[in-house]
């Protein structure tokens, strides 16, 4: 799982994306780092109140976790202490241009799915609990330390703690333990449960690449032929008979339809449309999801 360098192109995507984690030690020159955001203006900007950020207490033993959601007054911050919490921004690369040429680094990756890079900054005993995420994730060491356990194989179906507002799982998982410094990189495919706890004041950037749900298409993919009429065929009921009297629809119906939406799958609109739908996601479009770590 620990490596000395990326894989190259052909070894990630036949070995590695989507199979199997592995840790790459200093990945990222330590040096760059220096240009990247630091923990004062991580915490700038989650006085923003268009910026998606988090606050989130790890559980004492056998008490429960905590999320707060920003935007944050500096006051809160100085009522944290020095143990047990982090701070989370997401979209660090819209805002930080410095922090986004990070992503030069993953040009092997496919950049169409990316997400955006997440920050967190834990002070010592900071965590978000063990969980999955359904992304793909680079996680790349800033600042400090932090121990991560890593899950030896996928969960399936996972179990959460109820009532909390974040992902916690309820029962533990087999896995690898490594500890991270600056520069070193873990990928994580998506269900990989994991979970980091920081030794020393930390900083963690995260690359996340997110791919889309077959809903969210389909509901997009409609709006563009709404918009094209000239490939919006309508159903007309062709192939109906006698046995499609009533209130019941019938087999034959429905393969006529399936059949209709299929074909307008095929036409070159659809291709023509994906490469736009991939290409404009600007950021007040893209809800995505919360990443956790």
């Amino acid at each position: 799982m620990i490596l000395d360098k990326f894989p190259d192109p052909d070894e990630f995507y036949k070995t590695y994306w989507g199979r199997k984690p592995f840790v790459v030690r200093r990945g990222i020159d330590p040096s760059l780092f220096e240009g990247f955001i630091d923990g004062d203006t991580l915490a700038g900007l989650s006085l923003e109140e268009e910026i998606k950020s988090r606050i989130i207490i790890t559980a004492p033993e056998g008490g429960q976790w905590q999320c707060e959601h920003g935007p944050f007054e500096e006051s809160r911050f100085s009522a944290l202490g020095d143990y047990n919490w982090s701070l989370l921004v997401q979209n660090v690369d819209r805002y930080h241009p410095e922090t986004a040429a990070l992503l030069e680094h993953f040009n092997f990756s496919p950049r169409w799915l990316l997400d955006d890079i997440m920050v967190s900054y834990s002070a010592v005993g900071g965590s978000v609990g063990p969980h999955t995420d359904s992304y793909h994730v680079f996680l790349v060491q800033g600042i400090g330390r932090r121990s991560w356990r890593i899950a030896n194989d996928p969960i399936e179906n996972e179990e959460c703690i109820e009532g909390l507002d974040l992902k916690v799982l309820k029962d533990g998982f087999d896995g690898q333990e490594v500890e991270v410094t600056v520069g070193d990189v873990i990928y994580l495919p998506p269900n990989f449960a994991h979970e980091g706890v920081t030794l020393e004041e930390a900083m963690t950037f995260s690359v996340g690449f997110l791919g889309p749900k077959i809903s969210e298409l389909f509901i997009e993919y409609g709006y563009y032929l709404e918009e094209m009429e000239t490939d919006n065929a309508r159903y007309l009921g062709q192939g109906l008979n006698a046995q499609s009297a009533g209130v019941e629809v019938t087999s034959q119906a429905s393969s006529t339809i399936c059949h209709m939406m299929k074909e307008s799958l095929e036409l070159n609109n659809f291709e023509r449309w994906l490469v736009q739908y991939f290409a404009r996601l600007e950021p007040e479009e893209d809800e995505g999801e919360y990443e956790q770590d």
